[in-house]
């Protein structure tokens, strides 16, 4: 059994300089041949050390100048941890900003059935106050005698109808590693990573290679340990064998939908507990969707401001011109609710706004109690 790489992490004083700082690096550098990452915060700098850390002498380390402590995690999820990265991280899609102090709003059709009802879906999620448009052309279903979506191409000639329609970015389900170049070339701004799909490794390495915003659904099979397991191995830029084929992909996402469970009567179970856990866990903008944990579009309402009052960063819904006759999801689906929804979350989010962990210095300041 191979055990969990340690990981380091290396607080500067206050006002230390950057010569101090380059010192540390190198002797990191030099004497154990580790990669160093370099995080400035409110006053203080922050060494991460990537790779083995457990053979660094931690001694030859506290020993040098504006060294003012040495912290050793073995959390596999570094990359991703709120030790590692006191601040949030805020995701910039074209403009529109995820995390840290924003309520974002992702909503749109579950899938794209003809042009007709996407564009309308589209415009009626746009004229809610959705922020990014769901545009999904691929679809991983219960069964794969499901609607599963139009052939590519032609799906994503309707994403970019979409686009021009509302003027707002769009978010679009990756299944099959064979469709990145057309998703790019299409001019996709977030590519999401569904649930069956969320620790399909592959997948993950090679989201890692480039820039593009990923919001990463929380496995139904999941516990938190694996989920921020897969978003740091995106970050990571490490492929199989542990080697770093470049800086990563920071751009990371986490979406919560909940775990499949013995209820029947909601689609999955959403512990409510899990939002502001998983803040305190991690800097990564966190939002939740309330129509894919409750499967009924009675319920997404209410289950959408519980999860934006425990602390989501956004949310992520199914909007519909016409749910009755939706091919995928219908029954999830809301209409002319949608903008409520909208506003009444953002009111709920701005009224508590302050309380808990829900920015980067009250985590800061958590975390190093």
């Amino acid at each position: 059994m191979t055990e969990n790489p340690e990981i380091m992490i290396i607080h500067m004083v206050e006002g230390a300089t950057d010569e101090q700082t380059e010192r540390v690096i190198d002797r990191i550098v030099s004497d154990y041949g580790l990669q160093c990452q370099t995080m400035v915060g409110a006053g203080s700098i922050v060494i991460g050390v990537k790779g083995m850390a457990g053979i660094i002498d931690e001694g030859r380390v506290t020993e040098l100048p504006g060294v003012d402590r040495v912290i050793r995690i073995t959390e596999k999820y570094k990359d991703a941890s709120r030790n590692f990265h006191h601040e949030d991280t805020i995701v910039d899609v074209n403009g529109t900003l995820v995390g840290g102090g924003s309520l974002t709003i992702f909503g749109g059709p579950c899938a794209i059935e003809t042009e007709e009802q996407a564009v309308e879906s589209a415009v009626m999620s746009r004229d809610a106050g959705v922020d990014i448009l769901r545009a999904f052309v691929d679809k991983s279903r219960t069964s794969p005698y499901d609607y599963r979506g139009l052939e590519i191409a032609r799906g994503l000639d309707i994403v970019k109808a979409m686009k021009a329609a509302t003027g707002l970015p769009v978010v679009c389900e990756l299944i099959d590693l064979r469709h990145l170049e057309a998703f790019l070339e299409a001019g996709i701004d977030v590519i999401q990573i569904g649930a069956r799909s969320a620790q399909y490794s592959p997948l993950l390495e090679e989201l890692s290679r480039i820039r593009t915003p990923v919001v990463l659904k929380h496995g139904f099979g999941n516990d938190l340990n694996e989920w921020l397991c897969a978003a740091a191995y995106i970050m990571s830029g490490l492929d199989r064998a542990g080697n770093h084929t470049g800086a990563g992909n920071p751009n990371v996402i986490l979406c919560y939908r909940g775990i499949r469970s013995f209820e029947s009567e909601t689609r999955f179970a959403a512990d409510i507990s899990m939002i502001p856990l998983v803040r305190s866990k991690s800097h990564l903008p966190l939002i939740a969707d309330p129509s894919h944990s409750s499967g009924d579009r009675s319920l997404v309402e209410r289950v959408s401001y519980g999860f934006v009052a425990a602390g989501a960063n956004g949310l992520e819904f199914d909007i519909h011109c016409n749910p009755e006759e939706a091919l995928c999801d219908g029954r999830q689906a809301v209409r002319e609710e949608a903008g409520r929804i909208v506003t009444h979350a953002r009111q709920i989010h701005a009224l508590l706004a302050g309380n808990g962990v829900d920015s980067g210095v009250a985590a800061a300041a958590a975390v190093s109690k």
